[in-house]
Order: structure tokens, then C-alpha cells, then sequence
């Protein structure tokens, strides 16, 4: 079992927290991880099952904006391009609802 108060979260790639989130062994650690993330910097990137997701704190303050990506293709800006956008919504409850609400 992985600690994962010694897990390094800034080296982490998107294929490895998608392989985290894959193994269900794993899978609760990679998702308080990434909820930690979210908590701590207000956004947070990862890619699960072919799809990019993009998770942010909302303007309103009501929770967190989710949207999910066919492809992981950036503007200049480093924003995600809208066409490839599969889905999204609002979440309103904490962090970890957000990384859980579109999986």
C-alpha cells in the first residue's frame, strides 16, 4: 500500500495518476490526491480513461467548474480548445466530490 503522505504530487504525469485511478487498489489514494490538489492550488489537470479533465474552483464560489476533453490540445494560452470538449458542469459539493463527479 502506498503512504500517500510521502507521494510527491508535483512529479506526477498524466498517465500516472491515470494509472493510479485504473488500479483499484490505488485508486482512493489518487483521488485524495488529486482532491488535495484542488484544495490547495484551486485547479487541477489529469487524464482517466482517453479523457483530459480540467477541474477549477467556480467564480461564484458555488464549487467547481468540471470539464472533460477528448484530447489534451492547448491554445497558446494553455487552455484546452472548447471543440474538443465532451462534457461539463458545475459540482457544488467539496474537492473530492469535483474529481468524482464526472468519473
Amino acid at each position: 500500500m502506498i503512504d500517500s503522505s510521502t507521494v510527491d504530487l508535483e512529479h506526477f504525469t498524466s498517465e500516472g495518476w491515470e494509472y493510479l485511478l485504473e488500479k483499484e487498489e490505488h485508486k482512493e489514494i489518487a483521488i485524495n490526491s488529486l482532491s488535495q490538489i484542488l484544495t490547495i492550488y484551486k485547479r487541477v489537470e489529469f487524464k482517466y480513461n482517453d479523457t483530459f479533465y480540467e477541474i477549477f474552483e467556480s467564480c461564484s464560489n458555488d464549487g467547481y467548474i468540471v470539464n472533460i476533453y477528448s484530447s489534451s490540445l492547448k491554445d497558446e494560452n494553455g487552455d484546452y480548445f472548447d471543440i474538443n470538449i465532451i462534457d461539463g458542469g458545475l459540482c457544488t459539493g467539496n474537492s473530492k466530490d469535483a474529481i468524482e463527479f464526472m468519473m
